[in-house]
């Protein structure tokens, strides 16, 4: 099963960069990736206009289309995920859920759900800066607070169905992908960074977290030893996991500000 691939990573598991695109394009200060059909969409902050985007960027790494998700205040849209309850008549992408909050912890948020095009379908307002947000395969939503220290779980309208303090001691969670509805409940794949000070200055890891989010728990976490050229942890900003039974995992990262890269890394599930 995918979700046993996933939780059979650890921190022995060797990450090998395969693959890295260069985004023809300013792309800010990156928050969320998630596949769009053949190309994929990326949620990004600019912090010195105050303005939010989600961008088109074709496989190739050029962004073919922005569009702008600024609320007054609220301009940093967070990691995010496509809705797996849509089912897509012409074959592409269904439409995502989206974030985009005060840039700043403990504010508000505008939720809005968007359609193929982009257009805004629905939205609502919620009280608390939601960093990212997942939705589930029984129509309800998975989202975390600034730097995850709240998790939520909600309904469509804002509501909150069940709310619990992160149970993570070292991460602080990124992006969210979500991974299955079945028997065991839903589960959802989150990434992010941890950061330790140390002697020599501040260290950051990358991590990767499984959630059962009908117990509300994290059900297996690990670091990630995968990091661009430039240096900086790939999980740092938006991230994708693909993940075909019987393939190794793949990591989609992007990373780096303003001129960033979508970097692929894999590895086999071999913990």
């Amino acid at each position: 099963m995918m979700i046993d691939a996933v939780r059979s990573l650890g921190r022995s598991t060797s990450w090998e960069l395969v693959d890295e695109v260069a985004v023809r394009g300013d792309v800010g200060h990156p928050q969320g990736l998630c596949r769009w059909g053949d190309d994929w969409l990326v949620s990004t902050v600019y912090p010195d206009s105050g303005t939010g985007e989600v961008l088109v960027v074709a496989a190739e790494g050029e962004v073919v289309r922005r569009v702008d998700v600024t609320d007054g205040e609220r301009c940093h849209p967070g990691g995010f995920a496509i809705d797996p309850t849509v089912v897509e008549s012409d074959a592409r992408s269904p439409g995502c859920w989206i974030a985009v909050a005060e840039y700043r912890p403990r504010s508000t948020t505008n939720v809005m759900r968007l359609d193929t095009d982009l257009a805004t379908l629905e939205s609502f307002p919620f009280d608390d800066h939601l960093g990212a947000i997942c939705p589930l395969g029984d129509g309800t939503l998975f989202a975390v607070s600034w730097a995850s220290r709240r998790w939520y779980r909600l309904d469509t309208a804002g509501h909150i169905l069940e709310q619990r303090t992160t149970p993570s001691r070292w991460v602080d969670l990124q992006d969210i992908v979500h991974v299955s509805t079945g028997i065991d409940g839903e589960r959802v794949v989150a990434t992010g960074v941890g950061g330790l000070q140390t002697p020599n200055g501040p260290l950051q890891l990358g991590g990767l977290v499984v959630i059962d989010v009908d117990a509300m728990t994290i059900v297996h976490d690990t670091a990630v030893a995968a990091w661009m050229p430039s240096g900086r942890v790939a999980t740092y900003n938006g991230a994708h996991l693909d993940l075909d039974d019987g393939s190794p995992v793949m990591l989609r990262c992007l990373v780096d500000d303003t001129a960033a890269s979508i970097g692929t890394w894999s590895a086999d599930a071999t913990g």
